[in-house]
C-alpha cells in the first residue's frame, strides 16, 4: 500500500468519532452469512489498492475465482493509494453504503470495529470446512487480531522490508558483501559515495523503512495499556539513535532523503546503490533497471537485535453486506487466502510474500529465482508490523514522518524532534481516549 503523505483522514482517532456520531441510531449490526439458494446470483463489491502490474495479476485472481464460484460476480473497485481509500471507506461507512469486503491497514480497523462495521471473521473461520489458520504465518495474523483471538482481518498483500543493493557497485567498491551491522552499514555507504552520488536513498512515502531500524534498536512505541512509551523517545532511546544513524549519513553525504519514490530512480540511474524498501519495491525496479546491472538483496543490517518492518494490506469484511453477499465475500476471502491463491498471487504478482507457509514449501522453484521474496521469506520470523492503537495511524502518518524529515534535512535535532513527538503522541492518544 503506497500512502500519500500530504492528505491524511484517518478512520482510527478523530475518524473514530465520526464514525460513532454518524451510525448513532441506524441499528447496524452483523448479519449472519448463509449460502445463497439454489446457488442465485450474488454480486460483491472489492475495494483495494493493486495498481499497475498487481491490478493484473489480482484481475487474474478474480477470474479464476469465478471459475470455481460462476453465481459469485466479484466487482473490483480500485482505488490509487492509502490517502484515497481510508476516507473513501469512512465515508463510506457513514453513509452507510461500503463495500462488501476491502482492503485496509489494521490501524483503520479500529473505529470501524468500535462502531460495530466490521464482521468478526472468527465464526466463520470456525465454521468453515477445510479452511484452517495454522498454516498461516503467525506475525501476519497477530495484526488482523483483536482483544480475546477474534480475527477481524485476514492478511493479504504483505512483504517484509529488504536492502536492495547494485552488485556491480560494490564490487567496483571492493565491498564484498552487503552490510550486517549498523557500523558496515554506515563505511560501506561512504565507500560507495562521490561527487554526484549518495550511496542510501532514503525513500519515506511510509514511516516503515525507518521504523525497521527503530525496531533493531529495541523499540517500542506503544506502551502496555496502547499508551505512548516515553522511553521510545527517550533523548538516549531506540528512536534517537536511528535517527542519529541516518541523519550522520546524510550529513557526511553518504545518504539523500529523495521525494516520494524517487528513490527508486536514484538506484535505477546508478546514483544511488542501496535501498531500503518491501518486496513490493521488486517489479518496478526491476523494470527501471532493466538489466543495466545486477540487483542483490540481504536482509536488513542488524543492531541490538535483528529485525525487519511488515508492511501491507489485509482484508475486512463489512456488516451492512446482506447474509447472501457476506457468504460470498468469505469465499472470496478463502480462496484469496488459500494455498492455490496465494501461489498464484505471489508468482502473478512477482512483489508480495505468500501469508502461509505452506506455500513456500510448495514454490521453490519460483523462489530460486526471485531472490527478492526467499529474502524477505528468510527475515520474516523478525518481521514486526505497526501498531494497531487507534492513534498510530496519524501519529505514523502526520507527527512521526515529519519528525524524521525534520530530521534529516538538518532542521532539527533527534533528541528535540522525538521530544516534540512524545507530546503529539500522548495528545492524539487522550483524543481517542487511549491514554488519561
Amino acid at each position: 500500500m503506497k500512502p500519500n503523505t500530504k492528505i491524511r483522514w484517518t478512520a482510527s482517532a478523530a475518524g473514530a468519532a465520526v464514525l460513532a456520531a454518524g451510525l448513532a441510531g441506524c441499528g447496524q449490526s452483523t448479519a449472519t452469512p448463509s449460502t445463497p439458494k439454489n446457488n442465485a446470483p450474488v454480486t460483491i463489491t472489492f475495494w483495494n489498492e493493486m495498481t499497475g502490474p498487481y491490478e493484473t495479476a489480482l484481475a487474474g485472481e478474480i477470474q479464476q475465482f469465478h471459475k470455481l464460484h460462476p453465481n459469485i460476480t466479484v466487482k473490483d473497485v480500485v482505488v490509487p493509494n492509502d490517502a484515497a481509500l481510508e476516507p473513501k471507506l469512512l465515508s463510506a461507512v457513514v453513509g452507510q453504503n461500503p463495500p462488501t469486503i476491502s482492503q485496509m491497514n489494521p490501524p483503520w480497523a479500529t473505529g470501524f470495529i468500535q462502531t460495530g462495521s466490521l464482521v468478526n471473521l472468527s465464526p466463520l473461520i470456525a465454521g468453515s470446512h477445510g479452511f484452517s489458520l495454522s498454516p498461516f504465518y503467525p506475525n501476519m495474523l497477530k495484526p488482523g487480531k483483536w482483544p480475546g483471538g477474534q480475527q477481524y482481518l485476514m492478511p493479504f498483500n504483505l512483504g517484509a522490508a529488504i536492502m536492495y543493493y547494485n552488485k556491480a557497485a560494490f564490487q567496483a567498491a571492493g565491498i564484498t558483501h552487503p552490510p550486517t551491522t549498523w557500523a558496515e552499514f554506515a563505511q560501506d555507504s561512504a565507500k560507495l559515495s562521490g561527487p554526484g552520488k549518495q550511496a542510501f536513498a532514503i525513500t519515506l512515502v511510509h514511516t516503515y523503512p525507518w521504523l525497521a531500524f527503530f525496531d533493531q534498536a529495541g523499540g517500542n512505541f506503544v506502551g502496555k495499556n496502547g499508551e505512548p512509551n516515553p522511553a521510545a523517545f527517550a533523548a538516549n532511546g531506540p528512536a534517537v539513535k536511528a535517527l542519529t544513524l541516518w541523519s550522520n549519513m546524510v550529513k557526511n553525504g553518504s545518504a539523500v532523503l529523495t521525494h516520494g519514490y524517487a528513490s527508486q530512480t536514484d538506484f535505477a540511474n546508478e546514483t544511488s546503490s542501496i535501498l531500503i524498501g518491501t518486496t513490493g519495491f521488486y517489479p518496478y525496479l526491476d523494470q527501471a533497471v532493466a538489466n543495466k546491472f545486477p540487483i542483490g538483496e540481504a536482509p536488513l543490517p542488524a543492531d541490538k537485535i535483528a529485525a525487519t518492518s511488515l508492511f501491507g494490506g489485509y482484508l475486512g469484511m463489512f456488516s451492512k453486506a446482506t447474509p447472501a453477499q457476506q457468504s460470498a465475500a468469505f469465499a472470496f476471502i478463502k480462496y484469496l487466502t488459500s494455498k492455490a491463491g496465494q501461489l498464484y498471487w505471489m508468482e502473478k504478482s512477482e512483489g508480495y510474500l505468500p501469508v502461509r507457509s505452506d506455500v513456500a514449501q510448495a514454490a521453490q522453484s519460483f523462489l530460486n529465482t526471485h531472490p527478492a521474496q526467499q529474502v524477505s521469506l528468510s527475515v520474516l520470523p523478525n518481521a514486526i508490523a505497526e501498531p494497531k492503537v487507534a492513534w498510530w495511524d496519524e501519529f505514523s502518518h502526520e507527527v512521526l514522518l515529519n519528525a524524521i524529515t525534520a530530521v534529516l534535512i538538518n532542521k532539527e535535532t533527534p533528541q528535540a524532534a522525538m521530544h516534540s513527538a512524545y507530546q503529539q503522541a500522548v495528545a492524539l492518544a487522550q483524543k481517542d481516549g487511549t491514554y488519561q
